[in-house]
Order: structure tokens, then sequence, then C-alpha cells
């Protein structure tokens, strides 16, 4: 009897031990609420980091293939290889997010050239059909891009064929389709652009667009319970146009426009559809109430986009889970988009307005979400300078000013859906899940106004100078990536540690149980990572880590 009250004596003192080692583990990192399966657009931070914070901030895991399999730069994703990967992993996933693009063709960049075969590309793309007869009840949410105007300028030669190509399809539309003046312009353009170059782009437009034309069938047929096609850099003109209206058409005439969503925009995607698996996770449709700050959305056609932005601003919020109210007595989000100004002398108090109407609301206790889309590519300076002089950062929902109009406002418009929706939970989780969602959350929006106004206005246009100076490439920085580099993570560490100066001892509310509130403290910013993804400038990988007490 003591033999076997001495063997259970020690088992217990085991499973007490492993339960404690459960609970510190537990203690440190709360199990996700959620977990989305997602299948990037490439490797770039905007396609994996920002998504996995989106989802992070409102409990939700977003897992991606290794890196090894999704590819680098230049370099294609492997479509067969990721495919195995998602059934292996599929039983993980409550939902799919899956980038046709990388599926298909390897990622956006190679989804440019006819490299990759229409029938090696459609045998790539079986999975999704796949996944959906394996697990009817998880929703599969695909997106495709409608290829851009240009080639991608991987190099300075590519660079002169970037413009030549997108002024040849723009007048190809206006002269073949649409019958305008142009022809002596179109023919030399011809003779300017190697043959091989144009017909390659040609190959891999037509085989682009058939697959687009497969993602509706395949809505039609039950396997995609939702399909945006991103539109990515265009113009009102240009041979997308035709494409573009080929599939609004087949959408129309199939009847799947509340599960298809066109328009301008490609690398957000991922945020919007990771923002409207959340919302359907939490059975929320969040109500945005939208404000322009300078002219009204109706009026302007954005940089590289080929729609009135109002046009943009409905999809968006749609595709992310939510809807537009007329009147701001139902909102729940504040959406306030930084728009041109009608005329330039009117620039100084349309700002004024935007930063005084963002006091205003959060001194209400409103959700407030801006989108800085008047500038590609980088913040207004003027306008975060001031806003970060005059309002509490930490109270606003999210930012961003990154890249084209269409991006910025697919960020901002996710991370508002997804960090509302969260926030608005009074069902009770336990105080470790909403420190680690705030923290998640709270490092993506210093993230964003270091790196849209830190490196876009002020890292970026010194690395340009540097590389100049070092006879480099800003397209291919080769042998000189280390020092482009090493100069680049000094200078973005040192605009973040500027930019943590406006969240540094504050006090964030992280989440109620019943109508008790939780608070934390922006302790510390504990660690900066910073690294170019590719062998070139134009993004940088910037990741922040917080410490809240």
């Amino acid at each position: 009897m003591k033999h076997w009250r001495k063997i259970f004596s020690i088992g217990l003192a085991v499973v007490l031990l492993f339960s404690s080692m459960g609970m510190i583990e537990a203690a440190g990192k709360e199990k996700s609420l959620a977990t989305i399966l997602m299948v990037p657009l490439d490797d770039r931070p905007a396609n994996i980091y920002f998504p996995q914070h989106v989802g992070l901030s409102s409990g939700v895991e977003v897992m991606i293939p290794p890196k090894d399999m999704i590819g680098y730069f230049t370099e294609p994703g492997n479509g067969e290889e990721i495919s195995k990967w998602i059934l292996k992993n599929a039983d993980k996933a409550d939902g799919f997010v899956i980038s046709t693009s990388m599926l298909a063709y390897g990622g956006l960049v190679a989804s440019r050239t006819g490299v990759k075969s229409l029938d090696d590309s459609l045998k790539d793309i079986q999975v999704i059909k796949k996944l959906k007869e394996l697990y009817p009840n998880k929703p599969v949410y695909v997106y495709d891009t409608i290829q851009r105007l240009a080639v991608t300028a991987i190099n300075d030669e590519y660079e002169k064929y970037y413009s030549l190509i997108s002024e040849w399809a723009i007048l190809y539309d206006k002269v073949v389709n649409l019958g305008m003046d142009g022809k002596e312009r179109l023919a030399q353009l011809e003779s300017l652009i190697p043959a091989a170059v144009l017909e390659d782009y040609k190959k891999a437009r037509a085989r682009n667009h058939t697959v687009n034309k497969l993602m509706i069938d395949w809505v039609d047929q039950g396997y995609i319970d939702y399909l945006i096609l991103s539109q990515d850099d265009a113009a009102p003109y240009g041979v997308h146009r035709a494409e573009r209206e080929l599939l609004i058409d087949k959408v129309n005439e199939l009847q799947v426009q509340d599960q298809v969503s066109v328009f301008p925009g490609a690398d957000e995607v991922d945020v919007v559809l990771v923002s409207r698996f959340v919302n359907r996770f939490f059975h929320s449709l969040p109500k945005f109430f939208v404000e322009y700050g300078g002219i009204d959305g109706k009026d302007w056609i954005a940089p590289f986009e080929d729609t009135t932005f109002d046009y943009n601003v409905q999809k968006h919020i749609t595709s992310a889970g939510g809807t537009i109210v007329g009147n701001e007595k139902q909102a729940d989000i504040y959406l306030l988009l930084n728009t041109p100004s009608s005329n330039s002398s009117t620039r100084s108090k349309d700002i004024d307005g935007l930063v005084n109407r963002t006091k205003e609301l959060i001194a209400n206790g409103k959700q407030v979400a801006i989108g800085d889309v008047l500038i590609v590519n980088k913040a207004d300076e003027e306008l975060v300078m001031k806003l970060a002089s005059e309002v509490d950062l930490t109270k606003i929902l999210s930012y961003s000013g990154w890249n084209t109009a269409g991006n910025a406002l697919g960020i901002t418009v996710g991370h508002a859906a997804s960090r509302y929706v969260f926030l608005a939970q009074k069902s009770g989780f336990g105080v470790p899940l909403y420190e680690q969602t705030a923290k998640a959350h709270y490092e993506f929006l210093l993230h964003r106004f270091a790196k849209d106004q830190g490196y876009k206005n002020v890292v970026h246009p010194a690395a340009r100078a540097y590389i100049q100076q070092i006879g480099a490439s800003e397209f291919s920085l080769g042998d000189k990536y280390d020092l482009v580099n090493s100069f680049v993570k000094e200078k973005l560490t040192q605009e973040t540690e500027y930019w943590y100066q406006y969240f540094d001892g504050k006090q964030i509310y992280i989440g109620s149980r019943g109508n008790k509130d939780f608070y934390k403290t922006i302790s510390s910013l504990e660690r900066v990572h910073v690294k170019l993804p590719w062998p070139r400038i134009f993004e940088a990988e910037l990741e922040p880590t917080l410490k809240l007490n």
C-alpha cells in the first residue's frame, strides 16, 4: 500500500509541476480566440506584419506559410508547396484568407510576368476548392489582383520600361478601345519597347484576367465565400479598364454582387480580409460615419486609381465587414479622411479643421480612425505633426498614410474595425488577453506613425541621398545592401524612439468585463527591429516592442 501511495504522490507531483508550467505559459501568452490561415500576397511587411498585428489586436492569430515557401523579391513563391502546407494545417484554422496571386504565380511581382503558364497557374489554385469541400463551414476569403499598368522596376533598365509601358497601356485603351486620338504615338511606343518585354506583359495580362474570371465562377459555385479583385496601380484610362468592366459584368450576370468586391488597391487587402473574419467571428457590423477633411470623395480620383474615392471608401468598409451610416449619432467609428483641399490657400485651414474635429470627437469619447490618403507613399507631414502636438495619439483608433490612397484607406479601416469590435465585447475575457491585444494594437499604431512619417518623410530621402553618395541603385542594392541596411536601421530606430515619446507613460484602456474597466500604462519601448526586407529602400520592416504595466 505504501508503495502505491509513494507512486501516487510522485505522479501527483509531476501532474502539479506540469500544470504549473502550463499556467506560467498561459500567463505569458494567452491562447488566441481564433486562428486564420493566411496565404499572403508576398513577404513584405504590408502583407505579413500588418495583418498579423491587426489580427492580434482583436485576439486572432494569423498563421502564414514558412518564409521559404512564399518567395523573396523577384524569386517567386512555390504554389505547390504552399498548397500542401494549407491542407496540412487547415484543421487548425477557423477561416482562410488566400492570395490567388501567391498561389497561382508566386506573388505580386511574379504575377506581372508571363513566365508561369496558365495551366500551371490553374493547377496550383485547386487547393481553394479542396478547402471548401473539406471544411464547408469555415469561411474562405480570396483575393486576386487586376494587373497594374506598369512592369516592376526591378533595375534601372526596367525603370525605363515602367514609364513607357504605362503610357502604352493608357494610350492603347484610348486609341483601340475608345477610338480616341494617338495612333502615331502608340506606334512609336511599340517601336521603343522591346517586343519581348511587351509580349511578356500582354501574356501576363491575358493569363491573369482568365484567373480573375475563374475566381468569380468559384464564388458562384460556392467554393469562395468572399472575393476581392483589387486593381493594382492604375489610372482612369488603361487596358485594365476594359478588363475591370468585363469582370463587373460577370459579377452582375451571376448575381454575386454581395460576395465580390472590385476596387483600387492591393497591399492592404490582407488587412481588410482579416478584419472581415474578425467581424464575422464576433457577429459584428461596425458602423462608420465618413468625413472628408478636404474635398468630398465623389469629387476626387486619387493618383494610381481609376474610380472616384467615395466608391473606394464604400467598397473597403463593406469588404472589411462594416457599413456606412449617414447619421453620425449611429456611428461606432468616425472615419476622417485627409483629402485634397479645394485650393492651396485653404490647406492649413483644412488641416486645422481635421485636427480640431479629432480633438472634439475624442473629448466626447468617440472612436476616431484617420486615413491620411492625400500624398502617395507617405504621411502628410503638416497633418501628423499637428496631430502629435495637439492630440493624445493613443486615443486614436487607427491611422495610416502608407502608399496609395486605397492602401492607406484599407489599413486604416481594417485596423479600426478589428480593434473596435474586440473592445466592444463585454462578456469578459481574461486580463492577460486584454493586455496581449492592447500591446499588439499600440505597437502597430506606433509603427504607423514612425513608418509613414519617420521612414517615408525623413529616413527614405536620407537613404536615397546616401545611396547616390556610395554609387548604388535604389532598385537593386546588390553588394551595397549591408551598408544601406545599417544606415536605415540607425535612422529609423531614432525616428521610432522620437515617436514613442507620444506613447510613453500613457494610461490606456484595454477592455471591460461587465461593469469593470481595465487599464494599463505604456511603460517602455523595449526593442526596435528594423530591416530592409528586399534589396531596395521602398519599404522597411519596422517592429517596435512595447512593455505595459
